[in-house]
């Protein structure tokens, strides 16, 4: 049995949410040959980095390519959009068509099935957010054939929504945190101050994030007050595609000695900024959810005047306050956030605990390993913990 693990990005934020399924799948399961397959070098690198984490497997790792000729237009075409993630898959067919099951932690692998008509490959997916965001293609969920889930929350509304079958999905936990705990086993100080350390982290759907209406005001507003440090830490995706999302930076606050940016590098990935930090900022982005693996003071920036407070995919906005107008509110809301935070702490708690289960018996790497290992044998029992 050949299963391949799919890594078809030009950041490395996905790797941590899959990978460990695979090394734990060659570890518990010698029956089943492990392919990591990735479109570049640094998410081959981030594999690697985490495979040291499991000793003794079988994971061999292989380097995907484009043709040749489109690596001299993807330079140009990815500031805009990701149009190498079907060049790797109409380029690499015979290695697809060599798999007897194919696990990834996006959907756009889909199109193997329904453009490439590779029926007999089987398809599993692994998420790598688990926000509250509204997915722009969940229903393509159906098209997979098992999916992975990190928690109650998915699996309810998934369900609810016709999305998935009970048959269709296992809930594993969130093997994305078995990884960075080893990484970052203490919390880094990056500045040389006891002042309260924020974590600005926007998303790159500026149709619902607040990057290009409320970003720049943010980074105004600490430039100012040097009393609270900043980590400027936003999803990769933003920068990547710069061109599309108007990510530009004046030079001026990379000057201020309260403020750190990292705009691309695996930092961003492993949650070094999450945990290094006393209180996140944010919109729309799942990693509130992983920066709640210690519950502490939130922030939100609502830049859509959006009336969030009915709408599921606002939930998070609970975890803390919700600025409307930064150079009016962010100053009292930032303090009262963190006065006044063990009002919240119950919400965080309870979210927190409802979107990633928790197994004291297997790792959600071993959960998610099994499941695998139980579904190409057939045995489709039970799904949810």
């Amino acid at each position: 049995m050949r299963v391949g693990f799919l890594f078809n990005h030009y950041a490395t934020h996905q790797v941590p949410h899959a990978a460990p399924y695979a090394f734990e799948l060659s570890r518990r399961h010698p029956e089943i040959e492990v392919t990591i397959a990735a479109s570049s070098d640094a998410e081959l690198a981030s594999a690697a980095k985490i495979g040291e984490l499991y000793p003794g497997h079988r994971c061999v790792l292989r380097r995907l390519h484009p043709a040749w000729w489109y690596g001299l237009f993807d330079p140009i075409i990815s500031k805009f959009a990701f149009a190498r993630k079907n060049r790797i898959l109409s380029d690499n067919l015979d290695f697809f068509a060599s798999l007897d099951a194919l696990v990834a932690p996006e959907r756009h692998c889909r199109r193997l099935r329904t453009r490439h008509r590779l029926a007999k490959l089987k398809l599993i997916h692994t998420r790598h957010g688990a926000g509250d965001r509204k997915g722009t293609s969940d229903a393509t969920m159906a098209l997979f054939d098992l999916v992975l889930l990190p928690g109650r929350k998915y699996a309810d509304r998934f369900s609810q929504l016709g999305y998935l079958r009970p048959d269709q999905f296992v809930v594993t936990g969130w093997p994305k945190f078995e990884a960075v705990r080893a990484f970052n086993p203490s919390r880094r100080r990056f500045f040389d101050n006891d002042n309260p350390v924020v974590v600005y982290n926007p998303h790159f759907d500026q149709r619902i994030g607040s990057w290009s209406r409320m970003g720049h005001a943010v980074l105004d507003f600490f430039a100012a007050n040097p009393s609270y440090n900043l980590i400027f830490a936003p999803h990769l995706v933003l920068f990547k595609r710069r061109w599309r999302h108007g990510a530009r930076l004046p030079d001026k606050y990379r000057h201020a000695k309260n403020i750190l940016i990292d705009t691309d590098s695996a930092a961003l990935a492993e949650m070094t900024y999450l945990n290094a930090a006393d209180i996140y900022l944010g919109d729309v982005s799942s990693q509130v959810y992983e920066f709640l693996i210690e519950p502490r003071p939130c922030l939100f920036l609502n830049a859509h005047g959006i009336d969030w407070e009915t709408d599921m995919h606002y939930a998070h906005w609970r975890f803390g306050p919700v600025v409307t107008d930064v150079a009016r509110d962010l100053g009292p809301l930032l303090a009262d956030a963190i006065e006044n935070h063990v009002r919240f702490r119950p919400a965080q708690e309870q979210g927190f605990a409802q979107t990633f289960h928790q197994d004291t018996a297997r790792s959600a790497a071993q959960l998610g390993a099994d499941a695998i290992a139980d579904f190409l044998r057939g045995d489709r029992t039970g799904n949810a913990p």
